[in-house]
């Protein structure tokens, strides 16, 4: 997920530089080719909170609709799932840049452009404001960039071809598919039913102790292992999620006793992890997250890494390293 997570930093850096650098080329290119500039209606400033974006893709017939509420973007259409808010907050980023390019006014039709039947639309709840559409239509004959305008205004101006690109996105593409929320540092109870091998720990100022199994209670569990087990959590994510499935939660291996993983934040906020049966196919399990309906695959191979290294710590005062966790890098 690091990987991922870097990932997406540095493709939301490497817009914004580009849009930055390429309305500063706009504004002093567009005026000679066009000195008649129009007025502009729509200013997205970073005082304007932006609470719902809708994402509708005439191309493909798809829509989806992401929603702020309390601070967390959660995607309302077509599932209901909490969102990747690094790539919501990406979407507001480009509108603000995107509200403060210069206008051009149109010499020909709108469908010499592509925006008379946009190829994508992005709609921005503005909190205390209309709604401000953005319109994306066809690449410009010369250069790296696409026609759009604000549906609000007469005129257009133009965009990056990357902005395009992270506009369109999947459902899947947006959901949040960590399973574990809370932040590392805000941690602060851990524990893993797996039978005969079930382990708790719990942290007292910036030690960890194990709680669980009774022979080791009050220990204090070294800071190379939490951190690895730390890691290992952070490496749980669903692989692929079955919204159309039918099958009950027993069917499913979700039983009164099963293997589970919680973790518990310093505002005693819990998280649980539920394993289901073996997928041998796919080589995953069905998971499940409490409190949610939606099952997922998770990866095979991080489970029996993550469970052979508690089976390890528990059992063994040696140094372990990263390679002993076992994990399947995440992409």
């Amino acid at each position: 997920m690091k990987l991922v997570r870097t990932i997406v930093f540095i493709l939301l850096f490497a817009i914004a530089g580009a849009v930055y650098l390429f309305q500063l080329h706009v504004t002093q290119q567009a005026l000679k080719i066009v000195p008649d500039e129009v007025n502009r209606t729509v200013l997205i400033s970073k005082t304007d909170p932006v609470t719902r974006i809708e994402l509708h893709d005439p191309v493909q017939k798809t829509k989806i609709a992401l929603q702020k509420t309390n601070g967390a973007w959660m995607i309302e259409v077509p599932v209901h799932y909490p969102a990747e808010g690094l790539i919501a907050e990406g979407f507001v980023t480009a509108a603000r840049m995107a509200s403060q390019q210069p206008r051009l006014r149109a010499e020909k039709e709108w469908e010499e452009y592509g925006l008379a039947k946009p190829e994508f639309e992005v709609l921005f709840d503005l909190q205390g404001k209309k709604t401000a559409t953005l319109l994306i239509g066809s690449q410009t004959p010369v250069g790296k960039a696409v026609f759009a305008r604000w549906a609000e205004e007469r005129g257009f101006f133009l965009l990056p071809v990357e902005m395009k690109a992270m506009f369109r996105q999947s459902v899947y593409g947006l959901r949040q598919k960590r399973l574990f929320r809370t932040p590392v540092d805000r941690i602060r109870k851990i524990y893993v039913e797996m039978g005969k091998y079930s382990c708790q720990w719990k942290k007292d100022g910036d030690a960890w102790y194990w709680i669980e199994p009774v022979e080791k209670f009050g220990q204090k569990i070294t800071k190379e292992h939490m951190d690895l087990l730390l890691e290992g959590l952070q490496s749980f994510h669903a692989r692929e999620f079955l919204d159309t499935n039918k099958k009950s939660k027993a069917e499913l291996g979700f039983f009164m006793i099963h293997d589970c993983i919680w973790i518990e934040s310093e505002d005693g906020k819990r998280e649980a992890f539920y394993f289901g049966n073996e997928v041998p196919e796919r080589n995953a399990y069905y998971g499940l997250l409490e409190g949610e309906n939606v099952v997922f695959f998770v990866d095979r191979v991080n489970v029996v890494g993550f469970f052979d290294f508690v089976r390890k710590i528990q059992a063994t005062n040696l140094k372990l390293e990263t390679k002993d966790l076992n994990l399947k890098a995440q992409v």
